[in-house]
């Protein structure tokens, strides 16, 4: 079990008290990443979630408003290079470095609750890495009671403009590691809630470039992922709004039809953008997930 120092205080989340606990989390190549969760007095089960591009765990505490009251705790990494971790910003040798992000926050989650069901949560981006995580942690699966995908991106939409490929072609020939393509500025294409839209572009934590080297690596990363449906063999539940901009759905459709386990449920949102957990379709989201939740334990 890594060695954690953490930290825990209050916060209000609508009507709900939750107490946070922060953590510091070391990874084996020496760098560290920060951690928080919320919980019940007896959680009945644990859900480790894994942010999507740019975020960081913070963007969970309304979540876990919803979830500790029903009896889950939440726990929310922020993955290397995100939020209050270290790392480079915008940038990352190899995609596979997250998994060992993963498995820090769900060793300190087993480390906090060691007899409660635990559940990987992957949105967005982070559908991919949880995917890989699942995939290629066939050892772990008897720790694992479910996979939950948000919004899973298996395959983009969102087309780069003219000016988008210019400076992409110039990193690439001139400083490829380098944070310098946007990937911010089409929030309403992700969110029609427009008070999240804001909280989002005055957040000072939000990763707001890449480099082109995260590019590619992510373009392999997603590639591989669609190929991995033969390997998750866990309960599975996907949530994906109809009107996603962002996420390629019939891409999803595809895996989703392809994964081994027979245990698995897929849920759409009539007019939900790819921001489930901020959409005026959330209260729908947080049912369907809540209730599938409630029968992993």
């Amino acid at each position: 079990m890594p060695e954690t120092s953490q930290n825990s205080r209050g916060r209000i989340a609508g009507d709900v008290t939750l107490i946070e606990t922060e953590t510091i989390l070391p990874l084996q190549d020496g760098i560290t990443i920060f951690a928080r969760a919320w919980a019940p007095a007896r959680p009945q089960r644990v859900v480790v979630c894994v942010q999507g591009l740019g975020g960081h765990g913070g963007y969970y505490r309304d979540l876990a408003g919803y979830l500790v009251p029903e009896g889950t705790a939440v726990v929310a990494p922020d993955l290397r290079g995100h939020g209050r971790s270290e790392g480079a910003r915008g940038t990352i040798d190899r995609f596979d470095r997250y998994l060992e992000d993963v498995a820090a926050a769900l060793n300190w989650a087993r480390a906090c609750w060691p007899d409660q069901p635990l559940i990987l949560l992957g949105e967005s981006m982070g559908s991919s890495i949880a995917l890989h995580y699942v995939a290629r942690a066939q050892h772990e699966m008897g720790r694992l009671a479910g996979l939950a995908l948000v919004s899973p991106v298996l395959s983009a939409t969102v087309h780069p403009s003219l000016g988008e490929i210019a400076r992409y072609l110039r990193l690439l020939l001139t400083a490829p590691s380098r944070a310098g393509i946007p990937v911010t500025g089409r929030e309403e294409l992700g969110c029609r809630d427009p008070a999240f839209n804001d909280r989002l572009r005055a957040d000072p934590l939000f990763v707001r470039q890449v480099s082109v080297r995260f590019l590619n690596s992510l373009a392999r990363w997603l590639r591989q992922t669609r190929r991995l449906a033969a390997h998750i063999n866990l309960p599975l539940l996907v949530l994906q709004g109809e009107e996603d901009y962002i996420a390629r759905r019939g891409a999803t459709a595809a895996f989703f039809r392809q994964v081994a386990t027979t245990d698995r449920q897929l849920v759409t949102f009539p007019e939900a953008y790819h921001c489930l957990l901020y959409d005026p379709a959330t209260p729908l989201v947080i049912q369907a997930l809540t209730a599938w939740l409630a029968a992993r334990g």
